[in-house]
């Protein structure tokens, strides 16, 4: 009861969809100007002449959940103050630099020496041996008494082993993508702009199932209250609003209270 006859001030949300001013609460006014982010949902104050950083209506928060990303801060909210950058000394940057230079070209100097192991006894290369032989007839004197004949080497020697080629790598079977759950929709009214006695279907979800609720249509600072009744199981109330020919073109706010929880859905009746 202390909040009957308090007049709240007017507070605006843009709605980029529908490229208008929606009246959040307060008494009735005259809508601010057209903002300059034509795509952005958007607050004002009236009692003000500038663009004020602060969480959206039930309106604003219903349409940034909607169209995630649609909701930024003009830029002339922004006032942002850059340090003048500091200079760094490059001398200690130069000393670091030739330093490490003189590393690495010691260690590829001294890499060589470090990596080539001692020759070895074992290891070294031996001479090829000779083979003497001997003739059985001793008046050949003009058969030389040796002949020397190096031993083969191995690598030399040709071979005919067919090269074995190796076989192209199989690719591995890909999964298909698992698909993503998909969103429950959000609440919504079906149609949302009609002119007066059009019945408007309204569809809330997320409700707390077995709880009370009770439903109000509110137009600039009148509310009016509708129905009420429990929530079903499944957490989702759908109701319709009978308007008649007496309903004068403006927007309205459909509203569904739940327990704890509190959602609005705008509808406009046309001329």
């Amino acid at each position: 009861m202390a909040e009957v006859g308090r007049q709240e001030r007017p507070v605006f949300t843009w709605n980029p969809v529908e490229q208008m001013w929606i009246q959040e609460r307060g008494v009735d006014a005259k809508a601010p100007p057209t903002p300059n982010d034509i795509h952005a949902i958007q607050t004002w104050f009236l009692d003000t002449d500038e663009w004020i950083q602060t969480v959206l209506g039930p309106m604003g928060r219903q349409l940034a959940e909607q169209w995630r990303g649609a909701h930024r801060v003009p830029d002339s909210a922004i006032v942002r103050k850059l340090a003048a950058p500091k200079r760094r000394n490059p001398l200690p940057f130069a000393v670091a630099a030739v330093v490490l230079l003189a590393l690495i070209g010691g260690v590829a100097v001294g890499a060589p020496s470090l990596l080539t192991p001692a020759p070895d006894a074992s290891t070294a290369p031996k001479p090829p041996q000779r083979s003497v032989a001997v003739s059985p007839n001793p008046d050949d004197s003009a058969v030389p008494a040796a002949s020397l004949s190096a031993s083969p080497d191995p690598s030399a020697v040709p071979t005919n082993a067919p090269v074995a080629t190796g076989r192209p790598a199989t690719p591995r079977p890909t999964a298909p993508p698992t698909p993503r759950p998909a969103t429950p929709p959000p609440d919504f009214v079906s149609p949302a702009i009609g002119p007066g006695g059009t019945t408007f279907h309204f569809t809330f979800v997320g409700l707390p199932p077995a709880a009370l609720y009770r439903t109000s249509y509110t137009r600039g600072s009148t509310v009016t209250g509708y129905a009420n009744g429990e929530v079903p199981p499944n957490g989702t109330v759908t109701i319709d609003l009978r308007t008649s020919s007496s309903f004068p073109p403006d927007i309205y706010f459909f509203t569904m209270r739940a327990a704890d929880v509190v959602k609005t859905v705008s509808f406009r009746i046309s001329s």
